[in-house]
């Protein structure tokens, strides 16, 4: 990701449309499961960016997160996150087998060359019972410029995830693409600035502002889309959301 990037993230986390409902998709589907059943509830956040998913982990058990940028760690100190280890999720996790109850791992599978080795690094370091939430970017045909500055190497269907997670034990509790109201305009608009935004010009999506009436109106609809995927599942959307459980205990289907 482009370091400037960083500074756009950290500043509209707590009140842009798309961080808060990422933040709500966090608190939705790890809030129903039964972590009570576990003796200590240890979380891991891979890729904790600016470090707000942290900040909703941290209502469940002790958080640790794990980031590559310098840039990253130092919002994440600002935010007064201090359980943070440096690693390139590329490389091998540098925790041991079984620790976690609950590994998050956010927009990161599509930043690697190798994205199924992260997954079977999650597998292993996730504990018998434990959960895990992933979420990637959805379909080929959304690739823009946005990817691009935030150094993507792919997007995602059901099924390229479904080859992956298909190389470990993971239980797969639930699959469904989401953000599916925005994904019309998002397409349209993606296009649009591909075609007359100079290269060298290219921004993410975050860089466009918008009124904040039109922000909390698409903040509730997100919302209302993101709680409705406890009962149903999307067949199409910006993004794809997964939901695993390692064998070893039973649990809800989320």
């Amino acid at each position: 990701m482009e370091k400037d990037e960083y500074l756009k993230m950290y500043d509209l986390e707590t009140t842009y449309w798309w961080f808060l409902g990422k933040q709500y998709l966090v608190q939705n589907q790890i809030g129903r499961l039964p972590l009570q059943g576990f003796k200590e509830v240890r979380l891991l956040d891979i890729g904790a960016g600016t470090g707000i998913i942290m900040k909703v982990l941290k209502k469940f058990g002790k958080v640790c997160g794990m980031e590559l940028s310098l840039e990253a760690i130092r919002f994440l100190k600002r935010r007064n996150l201090d359980l943070i280890v440096r690693s390139d999720a590329n490389d091998a996790l540098p925790f041991r087998n079984e620790a976690f109850t609950v590994i998050t791992c956010l927009d990161v599978l599509e930043h690697l060359d190798k994205d199924v080795d992260l997954i079977q690094e999650i597998f292993r370091v996730c504990m018998p019972g434990g959960y895990v939430l992933l979420t990637v970017p959805a379909f080929q045909a959304f690739w823009s410029a946005h990817d691009k500055v935030l150094h993507h190497r792919r997007r995602y269907t059901k099924a390229r995830l479904l080859a992956i997670l298909r190389q470990t034990n993971f239980r797969v509790l639930k699959l469904s693409y989401y953000n599916v109201l925005m994904s019309i305009p998002i397409l349209v608009i993606r296009k649009i600035k591909s075609s007359w935004i100079p290269q060298q010009e290219s921004q993410s999506d975050f860089s466009i502002k918008l009124p904040s009436l039109f922000n909390r109106a698409l903040t509730s609809f997100y919302r209302a889309e993101i709680f409705l995927l406890s009962f149903l599942s999307y067949p199409f959307g910006v993004s794809l959301v997964v939901a695993l459980q390692k064998p070893g205990r039973e649990g809800p289907r989320w």
